[in-house]
């Protein structure tokens, strides 16, 4: 469920994912890329996409590394 969240609205699953400064980073990423498909009246579509697929890549791997994490958690409780 993380995952679509993740994709619809990155800073939101990178904030929940329990990593409020990375949330700010993909907040200001996507700011950025919405700035420059107004400033430029949507002729900048292509660097506006670069900045949206750059946003939910970083969401990606932050709930996969929380995932990954709680994990390893598991595994190292079951070895002790």
């Amino acid at each position: 469920m993380l995952y679509l969240v993740a994709i619809i609205i990155p800073p939101l699953a990178v904030l929940i994912s329990g990593k409020p400064f990375q949330a700010i980073f993909n907040l200001i990423l996507l700011i950025l890329g919405i700035l420059i498909f107004v400033g430029s009246l949507g002729l900048a579509n292509g660097i506006t996409f670069v900045f949206w697929i750059g946003c939910i890549v970083h969401a990606m791997f932050t709930v996969h590394g929380r995932n990954q994490a709680a994990r390893d958690r598991k595994l190292a409780e079951i070895d002790s």
